[in-house]
């Protein structure tokens, strides 16, 4: 407020002056111009200058603002179709990530040609396969590719995807095979080249694949474990070789698949003794024991040549106070009997029988005790065995 009289008083006092001094001395200007002849006083041309300056200031601008209308107006319309070719766009990619296909099909397929970024096409036709028109996805890439809209090697990836999601394992071959060296590096054309060896059945090659693929993380974990999971039970099954022996292949097989969980080590050993590998169980066996003693395992202790199944003693004894079924107990007395250890073997075959009274372990037990000249012994086990057999039996029947 202080501040305003101030101003309001300064400009009282030059107002007074101003009008003091054009009283005292008007001041006189003439202009002439052929017949023309303008007389005023000196503050009268001074103030017609002033406002005359303002005018020709004023209509400048408008002149200018007017012309500089249509541009703005262009400018205005082009931000205004920008933004309707992004919603445009986001629309269709929200509508593929949400996996209403039609929706994004329909969406990026129909924007204009300004509109169109190197991904519309692309999307366009991914968005026609999950909707399983693999034609219409194909028709779409020609197109894609025919209006160069995207760029080749992105077109050729898509096209594989298509050809891999269909089962078109050649022409996915042959889509992979027109990218470049560096092309092929990309982590997509690695998953595709995975998902074509799976398709394939070609092992070796899809266990080489997996450590970049986990990597890359371009493929689920689930599904990674899964192909991992049946690659190496194709592998120790025989149907294919990733190394020179059989028991160089076991070494290579993820420890999470050694499990006793797992169905490979029991493939492995079916393999094994239907081949009569006995060399390479000898060599697997006393390490599998040094882990776990599996019912398989045991088994195929029993299926050892003499020589072999000696040696397989020592691993064993380990087990004896954890054998809840008695069947370490039982392999353990055929080990025993082997050496000719009468002692041991009687005492293993009762201890055997305490634990796992079956009518398996007790036939097993009378035979040995036949050869042993204990024919009562044997006939009480074989009469018990037998009563179990027919037991089950009725209760199978009822």
């Amino acid at each position: 407020m202080a501040r305003f009289s101030l101003y309001l008083v300064v400009g009282l006092i030059g107002g007074a002056l101003l009008v003091s001094a054009i009283a005292r001395d008007p001041g006189y200007i003439l202009l002439t111009w052929g017949d023309w002849q303008v007389e005023t006083s000196v503050w009268f041309a001074l103030a017609g200058l002033v406002a005359a300056s303002i005018a020709v200031v004023t209509l400048w601008r408008i002149l200018r603002s007017t012309l500089r209308l249509p541009g703005e107006l262009r400018r205005w319309l082009g931000l205004r179709s920008a933004r309707g070719a992004q919603r445009r766009a986001d629309k269709g990619f929200t509508a593929f990530f949400e996996g209403r296909w039609e929706t994004a099909e329909k969406t990026l397929r129909k924007a204009s040609a300004a509109e169109h970024t190197l991904l519309h096409p692309l999307y366009a036709a991914l968005a026609a396969l999950h909707r399983g028109q693999y034609e219409r996805a194909l028709a779409l890439l020609d197109e894609a590719e025919a209006s160069a809209s995207a760029p080749s090697s992105m077109i050729a990836m898509v096209r594989a995807e298509c050809h891999v999601t269909h089962g078109a394992i050649e022409q996915a071959e042959q889509a992979l095979d027109t990218l470049s060296g560096a092309e092929r590096a990309a982590p997509r054309v690695g998953a595709l080249r995975a998902k074509l060896a799976y398709l394939q059945g070609d092992w070796p090659r899809l266990i080489e694949c997996l450590p970049e693929l986990r990597r890359d993380q371009m493929i689920p974990e689930g599904q990674l474990t899964g192909w991992e999971r049946e690659a190496w039970l194709q592998v120790v099954s025989g149907q294919c070789d990733v190394a020179k022996t059989r028991v160089a292949a076991w070494k290579q097989v993820p420890e999470a698949l050694k499990s006793d969980q797992q169905p490979h080590w029991q493939t492995l050993v079916q393999r094994l003794v239907a081949e009569a590998d006995w060399e390479s169980l000898a060599k697997l066996l006393p390490e599998r024991f040094e882990r776990y003693c599996e019912p398989v395992s045991l088994s195929a202790v029993g299926a050892l040549p003499e020589r072999q199944r000696l040696k397989m003693k020592k691993p064993l004894q380990k087990w004896r106070d954890e054998d809840s079924d008695g069947q370490c107990h039982a392999t353990l007395a055929r080990i025993a009997e082997s050496e000719g250890d009468t002692q041991a073997t009687a005492t293993l075959w009762e201890r055997a029988y305490e634990l796992n009274p079956s009518s398996h372990t007790a036939l097993s037990w009378s035979t040995w005790l036949r050869g042993q000249g204990e024919e009562h012994q044997a006939a009480e086990l074989e009469a018990g065995a037998l009563a179990q057999i027919r037991q089950g039996s009725d209760s199978s029947a009822s």
